[in-house]
């Protein structure tokens, strides 16, 4: 006779919590429509910038510009911003697939670029992401100002925040070396 040893049996409540995990399909599939539009937005900015730089439109109002080069280089900066955003969209969109859709085994073939092993690194990740964000936002928010009205003492409330989450987040994040 052969014995076979068989698998202990979930509870039905177990596995009907099990099948829950797709409900991170939504917000697998609104990351991703988010990360094409504001790569579709990032794209639509770039064009815009070398029309306005290269004087290429039809707009008699646009055309009196004297120097078009500032325009175009904040339209670039929000178009690196659109990009960035578009970036973490998808980086998001893969964490959450990675975490609650796939099997190890597919981890394990994913570039390691791409491997998200729990929700603490996507959120370090994504904190560092934000962070980015913010400094280019930064530059691009300063640059209109100059361009305008000039920089004020307000514009340091936005760095004072931008470090104020690279410090949490090395905080948060800290790793202690281990004895050797």
């Amino acid at each position: 006779m052969s014995q076979t040893i068989s698998k202990p049996r979930l509870p039905v409540t177990t596995k009907l919590l099990g099948l829950t995990r797709w409900f991170s399909i939504v917000t697998v599939i609104s990351s991703l429509i988010g990360a094409l539009l504001m790569f579709v937005i990032g794209a639509a900015n770039t064009a815009e910038a070398v029309y306005r730089y290269f004087a290429l439109h039809t707009d008699p109002s646009m055309a009196a510009a004297t120097n078009p080069r500032p325009a175009a280089n904040l339209l670039l900066l929000e178009s690196l911003d659109n990009g960035l955003t578009g970036l973490t969209f998808l980086y998001f969109a893969y964490g959450i697939y990675a975490l609650f859709l796939t099997t190890s085994q597919t981890m394990a073939e994913a570039p390691r670029w791409l491997r998200v092993e729990n929700i603490a690194a996507l959120k370090k990740t994504l904190l560092e992401v934000v962070a980015v964000l913010l400094a280019v936002m930064f530059v691009r928010t300063l640059a209109e100002k100059m361009l305008t009205t000039g920089p004020h003492w307000e514009m340091l409330i936005m760095p004072a925040g931008i470090l104020a989450i690279a410090i949490s987040s090395r905080l948060m994040f800290f790793e202690r070396p281990t004895p050797s």
